[in-house]
């Protein structure tokens, strides 16, 4: 299952040209899924001359698989993005078409991701309340109910088995596209390899959908069956999900190693401010030497003007255990702005908040910069002349180039004992 299409690399904030693109493969890449919900494109295209088109990336990285083109969005910083990917919280950053699978490289990595967004589907249905529908039902039942069917009838008089054999319309839980759903987690928890909370929480609907709906054999072709209406539709972007890892089953029984997702792009800006979030939230947790505090995740400040109209939100803060003050402040950013517009914006948070006592950048480090420790003087702002140190650490994603071979596990251990180690030079 390996693909011979030429592939284009294009780079962070860089133009990159492709010739003799498909008329249908421009306006695939204009599809609705690539576009983000902010005013600026992930990526802008320009037809220019002589059947060439020109494509421009911001701050995007993904994989989509064209008829004749493979595109690869490429980012300036190295990591090993589909581990990053499976600390993804939500799909805000994640933009994909999940109705094209493709045969993608790292297609055993790529069910974390979608277990993520499985789960969040998931969720969404069980607040909403999973769909009941009318299911004919023949059988025999102990009481007359519906219509009574003479000929089964009939047989149960001459085997002497005193119940009514009746056809009936019963209002259950046991229709097709839960039982699509049910069988889809059953596959999918296996296949998840990093996530341990991801697998947790989708065994516990797993539990919950047991008590309800019959385990079946279903099959790709039977999402196709499934009709949509009102009170239903919520449905449909899990029963998409549900038919890629249904295919996957069957295609992976013929094809052996075979790999399996779907054309996305992330912004790396979101990506890299969750999963550094995340991961320092695992070393305060976990380290000692930070019993004494918890972490606060975007918390809300108004007290930077009178009118409390300025609201600031920081990425992280931590908290003195059983007291409200906030000593530590931490921002994660993908890049340096060039105009100290991170340092603006810390500087801000330490005025918002009385109680800060130090304040923290961390970045990629590929992002070239000074790795500096300035102090911010509040004496001009009659804050009691605090002197609040302003770190800028860096981090290696990439890890000596081995990430792509060392294991998920070592990899995000390797990252937390660097954020512990940098983190401990703040306290």
């Amino acid at each position: 299952m390996s693909d011979a299409s030429p592939l284009h690399i294009i780079e962070e904030y860089k133009p990159g040209t492709i010739p003799g693109l498909l008329e249908q493969e421009v306006s695939y890449l204009r599809k609705d899924c690539f576009k983000s919900n902010s005013e600026n494109p992930p990526f802008k295209i320009r037809e220019l001359k002589d059947n060439i088109v020109e494509i421009e990336n911001t701050s995007f990285s993904g994989v989509i698989h064209l008829e004749k083109n493979r595109i690869h969005f490429s980012t300036k910083v190295k990591t090993n993005l589909f581990y990053m990917l499976s600390f993804l919280k939500d799909e805000q950053s994640f933009l994909y078409d999940k109705d094209k699978l493709i045969d993608i490289e790292e297609g055993a990595n790529f069910f974390d991701i979608l277990g993520r967004l499985f789960l969040n589907e998931l969720e969404d249905i069980f607040k909403r309340g999973l769909s009941k529908k009318y299911i004919r039902k023949s059988e025999n039942i102990a009481f007359l109910k519906g219509k009574l069917l003479i000929k089964n009838q009939i047989n149960n008089h001459i085997r002497g088995t005193p119940k009514f054999y009746c056809s009936y319309d019963d209002l259950t839980f046991d229709n097709l596209e839960n039982q699509i759903i049910l069988r889809a987690i059953t596959l999918l928890i296996p296949l998840i390899r990093f996530n341990e909370v991801i697998q947790k929480d989708l065994s516990r609907y797993c539990l919950q959908l047991k008590e309800l709906i019959s385990l079946k054999n279903v099959v790709p072709e039977d999402c196709e069956r499934v009709q949509y209406s009102k009170l239903n539709e919520h449905y449909e972007t899990i029963i998409l999900f549900s038919k890629i890892i249904l295919q996957y089953y069957f295609i992976r029984s013929v094809y052996e190693g075979a790999s399996i997702g779907f054309n996305f792009i992330v912004n790396m800006n979101k990506v890299y401010e969750d999963f550094v979030t995340e991961l320092v939230e695992e070393v305060i947790r976990e380290n000692d030497r930070f019993k004494n505090y918890e972490v606060e995740r975007q918390e809300k400040f108004d007290s930077l003007v009178r009118e409390k109209k300025i609201i600031t939100r920081p990425d992280l803060i931590l908290r003195e255990r059983e007291t409200n003050n906030y000593p530590i402040i931490i921002d994660a950013k993908y890049k340096r702005q060039a105009n100290n517009a991170d340092y603006y914006q810390v500087i801000a948070y330490a005025l918002a908040i009385p109680t800060a006592k130090a304040c923290c950048l961390i970045y990629p480090e590929d992002e070239k910069g000074e790795n500096q420790i300035l102090t911010l003087d509040t004496t001009p702002f009659n804050f009691e002349g605090r002197q609040i140190p302003i770190h800028t650490l860096t981090i290696n994603l990439y890890l000596d180039e081995k990430s792509e071979t060392m294991g998920f596990l070592k990899y995000i251990g390797e990252i937390k004992s660097q954020l512990k180690n940098k983190l401990i030079t703040i306290f």
